[in-house]
């Protein structure tokens, strides 16, 4: 990726000259973070409480979304593994269908996801920590926030990036970019302005395994390669923990020992034993055991590493940024400093390097004063299906983005009457091995075989989103098709999903007022009770009971929670009470000027 600051010298950088405040946001697999940035300081937006990781989980109560409680059960988690997966996807995969088998509709055709007696797409589930996220900036900067940034691991494909991009706008939200983990990480570490040569980001998260190769050249920071794997993360060592604890001790499933392994994991990062009492038993395992057991997974992290190197021409690495909440497993920073023999950079909280690069990016793009042009690469490749079911790749792997390729092909049989263009995305050769992305047919007029031209175009936006574009240059026809990012979901569909998303933003909007204009009664009446209390006979009793009678209606209409009816009866209320707090206010005055000279008023 490429990062060029335009500024003019001697401009300032303050927010209160931009036009909007812009989020970072790192949605994550384990955690999720919101942050903002002045003046090129980012700081993390915590919740009331203070804290700084939301975890990433979904629960539902009394009608209400619960997220970021782990007591809760139960409650799905790590959500960010599905984006972009089909039900085949989970079904194959130990650890995804351990952690979605109770919420999933396996009847569907695609991935739905059970929740209150409703089937819901992944994306509108995803959207509900957003929405949560966005509330958070929202009571912290006291008004409404819909720029945001977006990191998204690098080695996700175009589906999943779509459906990252889709839960962000049910949220509410306008995303200015969507940009890789590893180069938002290495944005927050400043490396773009202050080193020189190619450094190698380790990304390991809760569900994705990512690396990248930058290469920083005089304050231009360039990827120049990718890699990774969107099936491997700390869940999958979590899941390791648990089937050792299952075998070892005859136990069964359960999320309460998934919650256990994870902890386990925890703990054998910085101590060497780790003990617990489950199910009247005493569950144990060393640091010794727990590398033993992982070490299948970080080597196949390492050799993920090692062929991403070779993809860069294996240039000298002047130093590896650890990112990610499992690259504090002491194993993996060993791992790579013996394999790679070079400088680890771990300086950074790795929970958070990635969101703090996203809210700089933000605050460039939203500044008046600042901009910035990012060019990141392609993490797959993608092309074409050609007869006999063979992969024809138009845009390859690793080409730096922004990009637009146009290629010819013609029929193979005389009299074709249409065309199909089945879009795909992978790095084998034969179509039954790569990803189906769309598929759309472009009606030919009839010609010999090989008469047709067709001028086919991929191109991919900042964003990485994929369209594809289809001229038959003879008769004129074409087609155009912006790939959808949403696994099987039609038009109409996501129309619903928004419309209803903004229809709840509105009924959010509206029981906040309601809840504001309650308070505020509630606390008219407490005032004016406690100020009787206080005097009850500065009023006669014909004036006491009009007051007693404004309470009685004021009351009432809290009650049935009509705003407007509220606001007229605290109108009302504010009118009999208005001679009692006069009176009031006038014995106050008299009682503390009372028995003084002039002199000492």
């Amino acid at each position: 990726m490429q990062i060029i600051e335009i500024s003019e010298a001697g401009s300032s950088n303050q927010h209160e000259h931009d036009k909007h405040i812009g989020v970072g946001i790192d949605f994550g697999t384990t955690n999720s973070l919101i942050a903002f940035s002045n003046n090129q300081k980012p700081q993390i937006i915590a919740d009331d409480k203070g804290i700084e990781l939301l975890p990433s989980t979904i629960a539902f109560s009394e009608g209400n979304f619960i997220i970021g409680d782990n007591d809760l059960v139960p409650n799905l988690r790590s959500i960010k593994r599905f984006f972009g997966k089909t039900l085949t996807d989970i079904k194959g995969n130990s650890t995804l269908f351990a952690l979605a088998k109770d919420y999933i509709d396996l009847n569907s055709e695609i991935l739905r996801i059970k929740f209150n007696e409703k089937l819901l797409t992944v994306p509108e589930i995803a959207a509900q920590i957003f929405l949560h996220l966005k509330k958070q900036a929202e009571k912290t900067f006291e008004s409404k926030i819909i720029k945001a940034v977006v990191t998204v691991p690098a080695h996700f494909d175009d589906i999943a990036r779509g459906e990252v991009m889709l839960a962000a706008k049910i949220a509410g939200f306008e995303v200015l970019r969507l940009i890789a983990e590893p180069t938002a990480a290495a944005y927050a570490y400043g490396l773009n302005k202050k080193n020189i040569g190619c450094y190698l980001v380790y990304d390991l998260g809760g569900g994705t395994f990512d690396v990248s190769i930058l290469n920083m050249q005089l304050g231009i920071l360039q990827v120049i390669s990718t890699g990774g794997d969107n099936l491997l993360g700390g869940d999958d060592i979590d899941h390791l923990v648990m089937n050792y604890f299952c075998n070892k001790y005859n136990l069964l499933y359960s999320l309460e020992l998934m919650k256990l392994a994870k902890k386990v994991k925890e703990t054998l990062s910085n101590q060497p034993k780790f003990s617990s009492i489950y199910n009247k038993r005493i569950l144990e395992l060393n640091i010794e055991e727990f590398e033993k057991l992982i070490f299948p997974l970080v080597r196949r992290t390492l050799m993920i590493t090692k062929d991403t190197l070779d993809n860069a021409g294996n240039p000298d690495i002047a130093g590896i940024i650890l990112v990610g909440g499992s690259t504090r497993i002491p194993l993996i920073s060993h791992s790579l400093k013996q394999t790679f023999n070079t400088t680890i950079f771990s300086d950074i909280d790795p929970d958070k390097a990635v969101v703090w690069g996203a809210a700089l990016q933000a605050e460039n793009l939203t500044s008046t004063n600042v901009s910035s042009l990012l060019i990141d690469v392609v993490p797959l490749s993608l092309g074409i299906e050609l007869h006999g079911g063979v992969t024809e790749k138009i845009i390859i792997r690793n080409s730096p983005i922004p990009i637009s390729v146009t290629r010819e092909f013609t029929t193979y049989m005389d009299n074709q009457i249409f065309m199909k263009l089945h879009v795909l995305q992978g790095e084998r050769e034969m179509v039954e091995d790569c990803r189906s992305l769309a598929e759309f047919q472009l009606k030919l007029p009839l010609m010999k075989a090989g008469g047709v031209r067709m001028e086919v175009t991929f191109s991919i936006d900042t964003d990485g989103i994929l369209s594809v574009s289809a001229l038959e240059k003879n008769s004129g026809v074409s087609h155009i098709v912006e790939v959808s990012p949403t696994y099987g979901l039609s038009k109409n569909e996501i129309s619903s999903i928004l419309e209803n998303a903004y229809q709840n933003a509105i009924n959010d909007h509206n029981r906040k007022l309601l809840q504001e204009t309650i308070t505020n009664a509630k606390s008219l009446i407490y005032n004016i009770e406690n100020a009787i209390k206080e005097m009850p006979n500065l009023l006669v009793e014909e004036e006491m009971q009009k007051v007693d009678n404004a309470i009685k209606l004021l009351t009432e209409a809290i009650s049935l929670n009509d705003r407007d009816y509220i606001i007229e009866c605290s109108k009302n209320f504010e009118n009999v009470t208005e001679y009692f707090i006069y009176e009031r206010l006038n014995e106050a005055v008299e009682g503390l000027l009372k028995g003084k000279h002039i002199d000492q008023i």
